[in-house]
């Protein structure tokens, strides 16, 4: 075995920031899926999915990782007999490349209450409103619960992106003069 090929075997690598940071969610929170996926481009993300109990204290632990973390978007999902929510945030950007953190929630249809994050991260409310309102996840805690996008007669118990019999009826839809929307999808 040549000395270069010994070196190889010998070299311990170092872990990533993303690895760094899924080992410190992992060892603190057991009850957490993590997992660190890299993507097409090389590029690592830690994804987190945490039980809704532990939701608000793995997003403190998050911010206490990085005080300066972001928080980019919420998207809310209905996935049949539950209703997830998304959350993608970026911390450790001072040092490129910041690491890129997914954490999935999820709450069963017929409890659909997600603790509210909004005070960790006060961003987080504006999508949290919108989750309450397309697909009615209630956010335990959210000081402001008002309709974001819906106009105020929309019917209640009614949400747009739910996929079962709480979502929009055919009898609601509007077309609004879009030349590509054909109800149903049928073709005239």
């Amino acid at each position: 075995m040549s000395e270069a090929h010994a070196n190889e075997i010998n070299e311990v690598k170092e872990p990533t920031k993303a690895e760094k940071v899924a080992k410190a969610i992992a060892d603190r929170f057991p009850e957490a899926e993590v997992q660190v996926k890299t993507n097409k481009w090389g590029r690592q993300r830690v994804w987190v999915r945490i039980p809704r109990e532990k939701y608000r204290e793995l997003m403190g632990f998050i911010k206490a990782l990085d005080r300066e973390a972001h928080y980019s978007i919420g998207i809310e999902q209905d996935w049949g007999d539950e209703l997830g929510f998304l959350s993608h945030l970026v911390i450790h950007y001072d040092d490129a490349p910041a690491v890129s953190l997914i954490v999935d929630v999820h709450a069963p249809k017929d409890d659909p209450v997600i603790p509210d994050i909004s005070e960790v991260f006060p961003i987080a409310l504006q999508f949290e409103r919108e989750g309450m309102e397309m697909v009615g996840i209630d956010f335990e805690g959210a000081p402001d619960k008002r309709r974001l996008f819906l106009p105020d007669d929309f019917p209640e118990g009614i949400y747009p992106l739910r996929l079962d019999d709480k979502g929009v009826s055919e009898e609601m839809v509007k077309n609004a003069g879009h030349p590509y929307y054909l109800k149903g999808g049928a073709k005239k």
